[in-house]
């Protein structure tokens, strides 16, 4: 998966570094985020990712039946005035992770079967406009997708990791024609694809849970840019362009901090980001400028949704909606809007209600 579980849990140490090891080019600052919540009606739940495009705007998760132990896939549709919950063909235990918008007749989701949780399978969902369909994966004894995206030529690509041949990895799968192709050339020593962006069939990024790696049509090659000790691991990229691509993720020190790089076509570049505990997910353009969302630990122990937005040439801290406790897990832009997901609850004791709001 994508790292979008809040890492709470994990938390044993404070960060006390201020990051600000390199700087993207300045760039005017961006207008204020002023967010509005919308209803989702879906408690237990949590939204994992969503995504925009011309069939719409649509969030994916899961359904709570025993906490995160137990789900139900979940994928809902904006209406232009609520949400709307699609039936869903899975009804054992799976959530789903990512989504790519293409037509109202081509939407896709990816994630996790966990019908049998000691071997979970890569799910992907396709929804023809009327209902989703389960669409059969490659073959791998164990595994799970975490990202999808549809590519300029209109081919699927997911990532996520598998047991190819005895050993879990990376893995890349390209669908078309009805068909998958592996696109695992280079990727033999990886660990777990997080997310992707392609930007032609001989041109695409992939952020591992231990580096960055490029595709070029043949083979993937890890780039020096990201160290691929597990220090800095890549959870969302946003693209205007080959010259123009943006990271977001987590690095750990004593603690963990937000991870930030803008890539302008030679080189990845590091962005300073604010000092303290957070988690970076994903992030989006808005009139090409990124807007960031994750989860910060003011306390050092309660999460609370965390937006950044780029000023100059750093990413600085911007309204986000308001939630007692909560993440951010995904965020996509349309023509006059800026939607983002996730989580929220009253208080830390409260069961998580699938979070949904938007910023013109």
């Amino acid at each position: 998966m994508r790292l979008k579980t809040s890492m709470l849990v994990a938390l044993t140490g404070a960060l006390a570094a201020t990051i600000t090891a390199g700087t993207a080019d300045a760039r005017p600052a961006q207008e204020p985020l002023q967010w509005t919540t919308t209803a989702t009606h879906r408690q237990p739940a949590t939204f994992n990712d969503v995504a925009t495009g011309a069939g719409g705007t649509w969030a994916v998760g899961g359904d709570q039946v025993d906490g995160f132990a137990d789900q139900r896939p979940l994928a809902m549709r904006w209406d232009g005035k609520t949400w709307k919950a699609t039936p869903q063909p899975v009804k054992t235990n799976a959530s789903l992770e990512s989504v790519a918008v293409g037509t109202a007749k081509n939407v896709w989701a990816v994630g996790e079967d966990r019908t049998n949780p000691d071997q979970p399978k890569p799910l992907a969902l396709h929804y023809n406009g009327t209902k989703w369909q389960v669409v059969k994966t490659p073959a791998v004894p164990t595994g799970s997708f975490g990202d999808v995206v549809i590519a300029p030529d209109a081919s699927v690509w997911v990532t996520g990791w598998a047991n190819v041949g005895g050993k879990e990895r990376a893995v890349v799968y390209r669908y078309a024609a009805g068909k998958w192709q592996a696109l695992n050339t280079g990727l033999e020593g990886s660990i777990n694809g997080n997310v992707l962006t392609v930007l032609s069939a001989k041109n695409a990024w992939l952020g591992l849970n231990a580096g960055l790696a490029h595709f070029d049509g043949e083979r993937w090659t890890l780039v020096k840019d990201l160290p691929t000790d597990g220090s800095q691991i890549p959870t969302g990229m946003a693209s205007a362009g080959p010259d123009n691509i943006w990271l977001v993720g987590v690095q750990y020190a004593s603690g963990i901090a937000p991870l930030a790089l803008h890539y302008n076509g030679a080189k990845w570049t590091k962005v300073a980001v604010p000092a303290g505990m957070a988690q970076l997910y994903d992030v989006a353009l808005r009139n090409n400028l990124p807007v960031v969302v994750g989860e910060r630990f003011a306390d050092g122990q309660t999460a609370t949704p965390y937006v950044l937005q780029l000023s100059g040439s750093k990413l600085v801290a911007a309204p986000a909606p308001k939630a007692a406790t909560g993440t951010l897990t995904g965020i996509t832009t349309t023509k006059d809007r800026v939607w983002t997901v996730g989580m929220s609850a009253a208080s830390a004791q409260d069961p998580f209600a699938a979070l949904a709001a938007f910023s013109r």
